[in-house]
């Protein structure tokens, strides 16, 4: 694979990945302000919340597997495109990992941050710092690991 391929793959990747993570991150803190809204508003303790913390975890993976599969189709479409059918499904492995690695710390930061928060009667705060430092974290694991893969790819001279 010439270089300038690889840059436009490893690009894809990145942006695919980092909106996917974003996107289902973003899911779960909306869930989890209309829930904590929810729960002070009807004085239902974490139920709302968890309820709608978890339906944003389900719906921003939908997103993020429709992103991934229109993404998909939209390459293999392309007339114009040059990459192999290998590099595609490697690109997309590289986006879902970048999704994980973005998405998972923000939502063990919602689970921990919620009980932190109920234990010592903080309202959101602790559980807004564990998402955004997870978010944080995961966004930069996965441009580390982004970065890692163009450099194994240039050690090869692909």
């Amino acid at each position: 694979m010439d270089r300038d391929r690889l840059g436009r793959l490893i690009g894809l990747a990145t942006e695919l990945g980092l909106t996917m993570g974003l996107t289902a991150a973003g899911m779960v803190v909306l869930g989890l302000l209309a829930g904590r809204w929810l729960d002070a508003r009807w004085g239902s303790g974490p139920i709302a919340t968890m309820v709608l913390v978890l339906a944003g975890a389900i719906a921003g993976q939908v997103a993020a597997y429709r992103l991934a599969r229109r993404t998909a189709l939209r390459l293999a479409q392309d007339a114009d495109s040059f990459l192999y059918a290998q590099d595609v499904l490697a690109a997309l492995a590289l986006a879902f990992r970048a999704l994980a690695m973005i998405a998972f710390p923000s939502v063990i930061g919602v689970a921990v941050g919620l009980y932190v928060d109920r234990r010592l009667g903080t309202g959101i705060i602790v559980t807004l710092i564990l998402v955004l430092s997870g978010l944080a974290a995961g966004l930069l694991g996965a441009l580390r690991l982004t970065q890692a893969r163009r450099e194994k790819f240039d050690e090869k001279g692909r």
